[in-house]
């Protein structure tokens, strides 16, 4: 079992080599669900709307692995590994990693927001300072992006789209480097380590 052997894996490999092996190669769960093409005509649609490379895009979380690495959201040391449409419809997450895509949104914010002086531009529970503490980390979270800005017209139209396809949402993130995307999911293998060898 894929949930098992990861588990497995955790504990006895290298971080990097985890993230390697499970999230930037091997089969995504959600797709191999589907027929053969299915997955290289989501990236390219994705990819084509934000013209950057469809190597650019990677499927993450439970729709890639067939299980949640999540920690538990009242609880950050406890990892349940909730299974992908387990008690609702999950989403579906992909990562873009692209630094020109990246700067460029920058760019747009910035002006968007008046030079990020523009407080009307952020929800209360989404303000600048969550916004900058993942900008710093290489990654601009939707979550936390300035009140209704869009990235672009073409990419919500695509991903209305699948949405409607699918029946489930779908969440991107745009990533500065491959290095900011690998170091946020290495970081995360090791507390689900240390929580492995904690819970035996």
């Amino acid at each position: 079992m894929m949930k098992e052997l990861f588990k497995k894996d955790c504990l006895n490999l290298d971080p990097n080599i985890v993230v390697q092996k499970y999230l930037l190669d091997g089969s995504c769960y959600f797709f191999d669900l589907m027929e053969n093409s299915e997955e290289f005509l989501f990236k390219k649609g994705i990819a084509d709307s934000l013209n950057v490379h469809i190597r650019d895009i990677a499927v993450v979380g439970s729709g890639k692995l067939g299980f949640s690495i999540k920690p538990y959201k009242n609880v950050l040391e406890f990892y349940p590994f909730k299974k992908f449409d387990e008690n609702k419809i999950s989403d579906i997450d992909i990562a873009i990693v692209s630094s020109r895509l990246f700067d460029n949104q920058l760019m747009k914010m910035y002006k968007y927001t008046s030079q990020y002086t523009n407080h009307g531009n952020w929800n209360e529970k989404t303000d600048r300072k969550s916004f900058a503490y993942y900008m710093l980390k290489g990654w601009l979270k939707p979550d936390y992006i300035p009140k209704g800005y869009k990235i672009s017209i073409e990419i919500q139209k695509v991903i209305s789209d699948f949405k409607m396809k699918y029946g489930r949402d779908i969440n991107i993130g745009i990533y500065k480097s491959w290095y900011f995307f690998e170091a946020y999911h290495i970081n995360n293998i090791k507390n689900i380590n240390l929580n492995l060898i904690a819970n035996g």
